[in-house]
């Protein structure tokens, strides 16, 4: 009978943190967070040029708009966004027109400098996909 008494009172003496476990697991969180920092703009200047690109096709003439226009139209949205020197139109931007579709795509890469010589490189591929008659999917 004492000998599940002491054992009661040594759990009861070995609850709790640790320093050790404590700075470990605030690391992990800390590397976390900072990389989630870091990706988040890239990620969202991603979605300004996605939107750019469904703007600039959306509501226009699609059998007769021009490759200069698209690109005009996506430069002054993305100039609003602050993303305008993100894409390179010339490498970066392709545009198809088939008979009965318009497809505007930019694919374009991302490097984000972590630390030291440690980067992430992020692949993007947004696209605009339209029929003639003017309905856009993305």
């Amino acid at each position: 009978m004492t000998n599940s008494k002491t054992q009661f009172k040594s759990i009861k003496h070995q609850g709790g943190w640790t320093f050790w476990s404590m700075a470990f697991t605030l690391s992990v969180l800390m590397f976390f967070a900072y990389v989630g920092m870091q990706l988040v703009p890239v990620y969202s200047a991603n979605q300004n040029i996605q939107n750019a690109i469904f703007r600039s096709v959306e509501g226009s003439d699609l059998r007769k708009v021009s490759r200069a226009e698209v690109i005009k139209r996506i430069n002054q949205q993305l100039y609003l966004d602050g993303s305008h020197k993100i894409l390179d139109y010339k490498n970066d931007l392709k545009i198809t027109r088939s008979r009965n579709s318009f497809l505007v795509q930019a694919k374009y890469e991302r490097k984000v400098p972590l630390f030291f010589n440690i980067s992430v490189a992020v692949d993007f591929s947004p696209k605009a996909q339209c029929d003639l008659n003017g309905r856009c999917t993305s």
